[in-house]
């Protein structure tokens, strides 16, 4: 079931919203991880034979990994964390409202929030619970247990698009981001994890950086 997101992790985000939004070149994620690791899109491909430089690909596959890619980060996050595990998800939100200044402010629920039929009878409608910040791009924000908020939970509650734009548990051990911008998804996190993204052929995964 889906929950207000908590105080502390709502303010991690913010912190970061603020910071990629004063910059272009900001930080990928919200924290420096030991690995960071960059799922290709379809079409998309590294601009430097040695990764050093940004990834690159056709507008078609900016902000979206494919089916089979959501799949397996789906199984992966799953099977690294526990379904049960509590987490937090920040979508793209294309419609946030009225305003479009880069102005950083936690909104919480209005009338531009989704539908109560976004949420399935079993827990309270989103408007009730979502949290929103704008910064480079606006965003909708809500907890629960993983297994609700993976790709194929998250996807499934909308009849439009609805992105999985950046999702970590609580403990803050990963974190994913995929910028509707961008034609890769990052994942921030530690070595057995990366080994295990680098490891499955369809994410066509590359390292980013180590802190090794």
């Amino acid at each position: 079931m889906l929950e207000r997101i908590a105080p502390d992790q709502l303010a991690w985000f913010t912190a970061w919203a603020v910071a990629s939004a004063e910059q272009t070149d900001g930080p990928p994620l919200p924290a420096a991880y030991d690995h960071t690791i960059a799922v290709l899109h379809p079409g998309a491909e590294p601009a430097t034979d040695d990764l050093t430089a940004p990834f690159q690909g056709p507008s078609s596959a900016e902000g979206h990994p494919s089916d089979g890619q959501k799949t397996a980060l789906d199984r992966i996050l799953l099977a690294t964390t526990g379904p049960g595990a509590p987490a937090c998800l920040a979508s793209y939100d294309a419609d946030p409202g009225s305003g479009t200044e880069l102005l950083i402010t936690s909104t919480g629920p209005g009338p531009a929030s989704p539908p109560h039929d976004a949420v399935s009878a079993d827990g309270p409608p989103l408007d009730d619970i979502a949290e929103r910040v704008s910064g480079h791009i606006a965003y909708l924000l809500v907890a629960g247990p993983l297994q609700d908020l993976v790709y194929s939970a998250w996807e499934a509650r909308w009849d439009y698009e609805q992105p999985v734009t950046m999702l970590w548990p609580a403990d803050r051990a990963w974190c994913l981001s995929s910028d509707p911008d961008l034609p890769y998804t990052v994942i921030g996190c530690a070595r057995p994890l990366a080994e295990r993204l680098l490891a499955e052929p369809v994410l066509r995964a590359r390292r980013m950086r180590s802190g090794e």
